[in-house]
């Protein structure tokens, strides 16, 4: 029985597609999204992912959230930021609005990332002098420059100066900085310091000593 050239041509793109399709789902399982920075007014978790009609799973700093999820946010003050297992140096932000905002990670991917950088371990680099990056946050978190400047909100690859000061507002709140070493540490609130205490390496704590 002869086969015809079109009949041969499909047979030849349909191969080929069954063959691709493997790398493409190989290829996005490996990728996921960390979530590095998070802030929600409300303990009822405001902020929330599923996968397909699942259960929704309040979010939290540190949890990986696949490219098949969706995320909601559900208070018009709260934010998450996210950030690709396989790219550190950029980050996604989702806010709320006027009623619940849902969005799937797939779409939010297509959006425009934030673009931050962090000092490598043991290089020096004159960027990072005198600085500590923000890697990681858990709640509010605000950052004066110097005495009577603007105060900001902390968010993901912030650069903060020495000359600076952070209010970490809310109780058991966290805060991962990165040193100009490359090297991390993690801050617990509420808490008030200069940020060169943190360089200096000094105890922010009055009355106790919690390990850095």
């Amino acid at each position: 029985m002869r086969i015809k050239g079109w009949s041969l041509l499909v047979l030849f793109l349909l191969v080929a597609s069954l063959a691709f399709c493997p790398m493409v789902n190989q290829a996005a399982a490996g990728k996921i999204l960390n979530v590095v920075g998070l802030y929600s007014e409300t303990s009822a978790g405001s902020i929330s992912y599923r996968t397909g009609t699942g259960n929704w799973i309040v979010c939290k700093v540190g949890d990986q959230i696949p490219l098949n999820a969706e995320i909601t946010v559900t208070v018009d003050r709260d934010w998450i930021e996210l950030s690709p297992s396989d790219n550190p140096n950029a980050a996604y932000e989702m806010t709320g609005a006027n009623g619940a905002v849902t969005k799937r990670v797939a779409d939010l991917l297509k959006e425009k990332p934030k673009i931050v950088s962090f000092p490598k371990v043991s290089v020096k680099d004159s960027k990072f002098a005198n600085k500590v990056v923000v890697k990681q946050y858990l709640g509010r978190q605000i950052y004066q420059k110097r005495k009577g400047g603007d105060r900001i909100e902390i968010k993901y690859g912030d650069i903060l100066d020495a000359s600076g000061t952070v209010i970490i507002v809310g109780i058991n709140n966290t805060l991962i900085l990165s040193l100009p070493n490359g090297k991390e540490t993690k801050i617990i609130g509420p808490l008030k310091f200069p940020v060169e205490k943190v360089l200096k390496g000094e105890n922010l704590y009055k009355f106790m000593n919690i390990t850095k």
